[in-house]
């Protein structure tokens, strides 16, 4: 891609140290929630914990987002459609969205709002609009995760290719950690727990 590299553009190992940590808390968070909601028992547990690890991760990006421990703003948009919200997360002129898959290299499924965000900003990065000012364009970006229980099994960030087809760059932050010590700045407190299985509830509600 063009004028843009992920790697030292975005995720640098200081990142990558800040946002590992937030997705191993938010993981425990969907956990926990799993097990300690009444009404989360039997098949119920099975069926929705993809959606409370997904929730979670929504709920502890944000939330350090907005204490500032990871360097980024963060906001709940909604889609086209008006019937699902999605958090984004903004550094610069990059902007990020948050889905589980099932394998590390696996993009998400297909959804309007991201293949709109693909084809709002990464033309001008592959070449195809010569004239287009790439700052005010939006760089798309997805952080991927999955597989994991206790912890994901696989963290990525990746820059789609235009049509959504496969990554025109992606890093797994596990490598970029890799032999750095990890230390949790704002670990889960009861507190937290509590918030998150209130916003559980609610989610809920709202389906």
């Amino acid at each position: 891609m063009n004028h843009f590299d992920l790697k030292s553009e975005l995720i640098t190992p200081a990142v990558a140290l800040k946002l590992v940590p937030a997705f191993v808390s938010a993981y425990e968070l969907a956990a926990s929630a799993a097990n300690e909601i009444e009404f989360l028992g039997g098949e119920l547990r099975y069926q929705i914990l993809p959606h409370l690890r997904n929730w979670a991760v929504e709920f502890e990006l944000d939330r350090r987002a907005r204490l500032g421990l990871i360097p980024f703003s963060s906001s709940f948009e909604s889609n086209s459609r008006n019937n699902h919200r999605h958090l984004e997360l903004r550094k610069g002129n990059v902007l990020l969205t948050i889905s589980q898959t099932h394998h590390c290299i696996d993009l998400p499924r297909d959804c309007v709002f991201r293949n709109e965000h693909c084809e709002n900003g990464q033309y001008c990065l592959e070449g195809f609009e010569e004239k287009v000012d790439t700052a005010s364009k939006n760089i798309y970006a997805i952080l991927t995760h999955g597989q994991g229980k206790s912890a994901p099994g696989f963290i990525l960030c990746g820059v789609p290719a235009p049509d959504m087809k496969k990554w025109s760059q992606a890093v797994n932050l596990y490598d970029v950690v890799r032999n750095l010590e990890l230390v949790d700045d704002a670990p889960v407190t009861e507190e937290i727990h509590l918030g998150y299985r209130e916003s559980v509830k609610k989610n809920i509600t709202n389906a």
